[in-house]
């Protein structure tokens, strides 16, 4: 009896294990049929995926579109530039690791990762350039390719996007949207936003969190990412510098690309961007004038710093972000830790700012608590924002102690307000061998978050991400252009005001949860038509620009 008792028991917690296992493998599954909808949405209306690679524009995806009362966009925009390449970065990195963990065909993946990080080659390279014509700088010149200057113009500067009128002017029904009509400079139309046709400044530089998001998701690529062969890969080229400088620092060398070598020099690139080392001059915080300058002398400085961001073509610090208010330098220990960690070496903490207040500051504004010795402190006022803080934090695993746990329950927040929940499962898929050994199944904590995943993913709406909140699945969690990036903006328009989003966050977001909580069982439809190769950009000719009064910016000029 006692025998037949016990079998009973094991039998039906047998079922019940299986019950939730099969729950389990079912709500994955739907939050992966929502994930292709989403994915597939972003590359039909979203973004032009082409392997024309230097065409101003292409494969940097838009991020949030206005609509009129018919549902049709009124304009779409790129917005600031700061979820555009860290989540596409991201989303792409992900699924690549996913389907090739899974035995999948991972090549269109793969494709679209190598456009994007030429999308950042091509910004880094012609920046300069877009800026000398704007602001003709060099006088009189014969042919535009003068303005170009290689290889010193692949040094990191990049403007925020080159989504230019002539992009628009070839691809706007892509969109789903009119061309519109040209602005007061004729450099843009009225259906479309660009920070290279109107930033705080047009072709806006990027801003330290432009630059600290590029640097979390280029740790993704480099920690997920394989070297792969180049052959199969379709590239179209105006000019020849970028192959030549990729092959000249063996990054694609021998049919192939080395994305971690590929990284750690975009890293490189971005960082000394950041950085002035001596005979250069250092920012000054003068009591009297309140900002900081870059100035040769530091008689009566309050703070001095070798951290700040240049446009090299004005002389002048960059538009946003730039360090004025000493922020580059308040990130500069965690910036120079998520370089070291991504080049694996110590090679960016060249002004000391590994220790002494440099560490200090980033880690108590990181933790708000300030540290006396081992006496304890006081808190800092919450109403801080750290995002950039958190977002380096996780690159670096960085913690009050090396061997600390605090971080990853600091980032776990989940309260309104703090809840950036890709920084947890970043620091965990880029710093595993420490983390699972505490995060993982059975774990309270991470099977916590494991619901907790799938019940933020699960709400994001079928009709995809907006303000409307007359659609039956409207959820305030999922109304804005990333809630990982800006989770306070939730449903902020007004009933005549209807936006809807690219959802980057979700497709982002999932393939975080999957690579963390379920890396099993992952794939996506296989179709006879691969949406890569029916993309748009070979459905829509060069456009007529001849004899028309306005900034095109189209491609950059030919060498040839």
């Amino acid at each position: 009896m006692k025998v037949f008792t016990k079998t009973i028991f094991l039998l039906l917690l047998l079922n019940v294990i299986l019950h939730f296992y099969n729950f389990a493998n079912a709500q994955d599954a739907e939050l992966m049929h929502k994930y292709v909808d989403y994915r597939n949405r972003l590359l039909n209306e979203w973004v032009i995926i082409s392997p024309d690679v230097e065409q101003f524009g292409v494969n940097i995806p838009a991020v949030d579109r206005r609509l009129d009362t018919a549902g049709n966009p009124k304009w779409v925009s790129w917005s600031d530039g700061n979820c555009n390449f860290n989540h596409w970065l991201g989303i792409l990195s992900t699924e690549y690791r996913l389907l090739k963990n899974n035995g999948e065909d991972y090549h269109e993946t793969l494709e679209m990762l190598v456009y994007a990080l030429f999308a950042i080659e091509r910004l880094d390279l012609y920046s300069e350039y877009t800026l000398r014509k704007h602001h003709n700088t060099e006088g009189n010149i014969t042919n535009d390719i003068q303005l170009v200057h290689f290889p010193d113009d692949i040094n990191g500067f990049l403007i925020r996007d080159d989504v230019t009128l002539g992009f628009w002017r070839q691809y706007h029904n892509h969109f789903k949207s009119e061309y519109g009509w040209h602005n007061k400079t004729k450099d843009g139309s009225n259906r479309y936003l660009s920070v290279f046709q109107r930033g705080v400044i047009p072709k806006q530089g990027m801003s330290q969190d432009n630059i600290i998001y590029m640097l979390q998701s280029l740790a993704l690529v480099k920690q997920l990412v394989d070297n792969e062969p180049i052959a199969s890969i379709k590239l179209n080229f105006i000019n020849n510098y970028i192959p030549l400088y990729l092959s000249d620092k063996k990054i694609i060398y021998n049919d192939s690309i080395f994305f971690g070598k590929w990284v750690e020099d975009i890293t490189d690139r971005l960082i000394c961007r950041m950085q002035h080392e001596y005979p250069e001059q250092r920012i000054v915080m003068k009591a009297h004038k309140g900002t900081a300058r870059p100035n040769r002398s530091n008689m009566g400085g309050v703070l001095s710093s070798a951290w700040y961001i240049m446009n090299p073509i004005t002389n002048d610090l960059v538009a946003e972000g730039n360090g004025e208010d000493m922020g580059v330098w308040m990130n500069s220990y965690g910036v120079a830790e998520a370089g070291n960690f991504i080049a694996e070496e110590d090679k960016y903490h060249t002004d000391g700012s590994e220790k002494g207040l440099n560490a200090y500051i980033f880690k108590t504004l990181l933790f708000k608590n300030f540290r006396f010795l081992r006496f304890g402190g006081f808190p800092v006022p919450e109403p801080l924002d750290d995002y950039m803080f958190r977002a380096l934090a996780s690159v670096a695993d960085i913690n009050w102690n090396k061997n600390s746990y605090d971080l990853l329950y600091l980032l776990g927040d989940k309260r309104e307000r703090w809840t950036y929940e890709h920084n947890p499962l970043v620091l965990v898929l880029l710093h595993s061998e420490k983390y699972n050994q505490i995060y993982r199944p059975d774990n309270e904590f991470y099977e916590n978050d494991k619901k907790y995943y799938q019940e933020i993913l699960g709400f994001a709406p079928e009709s995809f991400p907006s303000t409307d909140d007359t659609r039956p699945d409207y959820h305030p969690y999922w109304s804005s252009s990333s809630r990982l990036n800006w989770p306070n903006n939730t449903g902020r328009r007004s009933p005549n005001d209807v936006w809807d989003f690219a959802g980057m966050d979700y497709l982002f977001l999932h393939n975080l949860y999957r690579l963390v909580f379920s890396p099993t069982e992952y794939d996506l439809p296989k179709t006879k038509k691969s949406q890569v190769k029916d993309m748009d950009y070979n459905k829509y000719p060069e456009p007529n620009m001849k004899d028309i009064d306005a900034q095109f910016f189209h491609k950059p000029p030919s060498s040839n």
